[in-house]
Formats: structure tokens, sequence, C-alpha cells
């Protein structure tokens, strides 16, 4: 009973240290670590399909290097064929070759969400499209999120629900600058600065037709509202919330978005954390890098300048090298890779400051801990041996 009790009351004093959160918000974690999740396609035809085909080159082309999309061909005449029905979750397409698509692993297998003809106008459409291009360049440009709002084509519900969303960025925008000073002061952290902005995309807008299947199947009751305004709180690399819709665009939704979007982030797991990645074809990695050298060296305090131990090799050479991984980031070349990989972590807040213990403490009291346990097992369990010989 001892023993029992000692290991019962042992563990109680582990868990009693709390799992400090991250102090990095959400939005910046997300732009900096999570890597955009990959969909999934295939393209089905009958009879093999030609090198030069028109629609495939557009897949290997400069404007497709960075979508987020692996591809994979299908023979019907080839024994992958054969489970082809139960994979799509219905018939063959008819007309051939044609383009399937899935969302990530991430949401879980399914039917997929988009079927169509493997030709270049609706592989490009694919590919890109205006308001995509306008989205990245509003994160890249560091906004903390962009409202994607889909249009019911009420002008009246459309107009109330903007209303509504514009009122309350508004106000979340002011009091997020209010205590941005407070915040950073508190971490010992750069400043962070916050940006909302509404993204408007019309149902009706042909060049937005694959960005809109998109979205609405995101969510497997979204068709079922299509006369009312839909609202994807969009963060990251691309990543959206749960979706706001119709009268669920209301003050208690908008601030619970706010709040996950502009909160610590508590989990470093992406797929642990809600909401979807968009199909987009941006240079996410590049974008990040200048992102972070933007955001975070004003983080670093101006050193005194040093001497080299070796009059060959300037006292700034660290600096230099910094400099040379943001230039391979921004214009990557054949060598810029190996010059990324040596790029350092993100900066946190010091750990006195946002870990509580801080790790190395907290692993040395965690250690102490449980070699206290030890002893004084090893010390019961020698009392009870010599109580029985």
């Amino acid at each position: 009973r001892f023993w029992i009790l000692f290991l019962a009351g042992a563990f109680l004093v582990l868990s009693s240290y709390p799992a400090y959160a991250c102090s990095i918000p959400v939005f910046r974690y997300a732009l900096e670590r999570w890597l955009a999740d990959y969909y999934e396609g295939v393209v089905i035809h009958n009879g093999s399909l030609a090198d030069d085909d028109p629609a495939a080159m557009l897949l290997q082309t400069g404007i497709a290097e960075f979508l987020n999309l692996k591809v994979s061909p299908i023979d019907l005449a080839s024994p992958e064929a054969d489970d082809l029905k139960n994979l799509l979750g219905g018939p063959v397409p008819e007309t051939l070759p044609a383009l399937v698509l899935w969302y990530p692993n991430s949401k879980g297998r399914a039917i997929p969400f988009w079927i169509g003809q493997f030709t270049p106008a609706k592989v490009e459409a694919m590919i890109d499209s205006p308001k995509r291009r306008q989205l990245a360049q509003r994160l890249i440009e560091g906004q903390t999120a962009v409202w994607i709002f889909v249009e019911s084509g009420n002008a009246d519900k459309d107009k109330s629900a903007m209303e509504l969303i514009s009122r309350e960025l508004d106000e979340a925008m002011k009091k997020l600058k209010e205590m941005a000073a407070t915040i950073a002061e508190q971490l010992q952290a750069p400043e962070v600065t916050y940006k909302f902005s509404i993204l408007p995309v019309s149902r009706s807008d042909a060049k937005e037709q694959v960005f809109l299947e998109v979205l609405l199947k995101s969510e497997p009751d979204l068709h079922e509202y299509s006369d009312e305004p839909i609202v994807f709180p969009t963060f990251g690399r691309g990543r959206t919330l749960f979706a706001l819709v119709g009268e669920g665009i209301n003050v208690d939704n908008l601030r619970e978005a706010i709040a996950f979007i502009t909160g610590p982030c508590g989990c470093e797991i992406k797929m642990l954390n809600p909401g979807v990645d968009l199909l987009m074809a941006e240079n996410w990695d590049a974008a990040a890098m200048q992102f972070y050298h933007e955001f975070y060296e004003t983080a670093v305090e101006p050193l005194p300048e040093l001497t080299g131990v070796f009059p060959d090799e300037p006292a700034d050479a660290g600096l230099n090298a910094q400099g040379e991984v943001v230039a391979a980031a921004v214009n990557p070349g054949p060598d810029s890779r190996e010059l990324i990989d040596d790029l350092p972590e993100p900066a946190q807040a010091p750990e006195q400051k946002v870990h509580g213990f801080g790790v190395m403490r907290t692993t040395a009291v965690s250690l102490g801990v449980i070699l206290v346990v030890a002893a004084f097992g090893t010390f019961a369990m020698s009392h009870f041996i010599k109580g029985h010989s």
C-alpha cells in the first residue's frame, strides 16, 4: 500500500506542472510552419495518354510548380482500373480523359469533390484564379485573416452580412491594436500588427468555379444554403476555418473565429486544429522566409561591433549568411535549398515569461522527482525484503 500511495503521489507532483501554450499567434505560426496539405487527383484515360498532351503539359509548367496537388494517371485498360468505380463512389465519367479531385487525406477519404474534363481550360482554371491570387497576396503581405465572402445573390442579405462583418472586424482590429504593445512587452517579443479584409466572390463568376467548388464542398451540407451568404475565415497558407452561413454570420461566431486566429498557438500539431487548406499555387516557403526576416529582425537588439579572432573573417559574417538565406528563399535557385535548410527556428518568447519553468528547468525538476521516486522505492523495497527474510 505504501508503494502504491507513493507512486500516486509522485504522479500528482509530475502532472501538476502546467503545459504552457506557445505564445505565437495562430495566424503567424500557421504561415511560418504549417505546410499546405496536398489534394489528390487522378487522370482517367483509355489507352495511352500522349506525353505532349496540352492539359498534362500545364501541370508541368511554372504556374503549377507550387500547386498543392498530386496527380496520377489511371488507364482503363490497366488492372488499376478494376476498383475505379469504388474509388469514385459512382460511375466512371463517359467523356475521357477526365480529371478527378479529392480533398487532402486530413479530411478523411471520401468521394471526390470535383470531376471534370481533362482539358487545358479546365486544368488552368483548377491551378489558379484571380480571387485566389488576391487571397494569397493579402496573406503574404501579413494580413491576419482574409474573410472570403461567397455572395448569395440576394443584395439585401449580402449587404446586411457584409456590414456586420465589417463592423466586427474594425472593432477587433481596434482592440487588438490597443493590446499589441502590452502583449509584446509582456512576452518580450516583436509587436504584432493585425489587419483583416473581406474578399467577395460571386457564385456566378466563371473564373472562380473550381475555387467555389473547393469552398462550398468543404462541409457536407453547404449546398443546402445556395440562397444564403457564406463566410470562410482564411489565414496562414490559405487555411479556412468553419464556414459561417446565413444567420450563423453573427457576433458570437465572428468573435469566436477572431479569437482562435489571433490567440496563442495552443497546439503545434496542425492536424489537431480545425480547418482545411485551399487548393492554391503559391510559393509559401519563400513568402514565409521573407515574412520571418521582416518580423523577427525587430526582436534582435543591436550588438556592439566585434573584432574577429581571425583577421580574414569579418565580425558580421553571420549576418551576411542570414542575408544570403533570405535572398535564396525569396529568389529560389539551384543552391537555395541548402541555404534555407540552415535557417534557425522562429524566435520564441523567453522561457521565464511564456513557458513558466522553461523547458530545461521543467525537465530538470521532472528528472529530480523521478530520482526521488526511485530512491524512496528502493528504500521501501529493501525494508520489505528485510522484513520477510
